[in-house]
């Protein structure tokens, strides 16, 4: 997840959502509590 926010903060919008997709098919599949990628989608001030 650290490459996702990394690739958002570069302006690599499309990269990021990619990765942050892949990372939930991920916790998806591993049956995790809860989705713990959403905390990177923030609303900007």
């Amino acid at each position: 997840m650290i490459k996702a926010r990394q690739c958002a903060e570069d302006g690599r919008i499309n990269e990021a959502g990619a990765l942050i997709l892949q990372a939930l098919g991920h916790e998806r599949r591993a049956g995790s509590a809860g989705p713990q990628v959403l905390q990177l989608i923030k609303p900007r001030s």
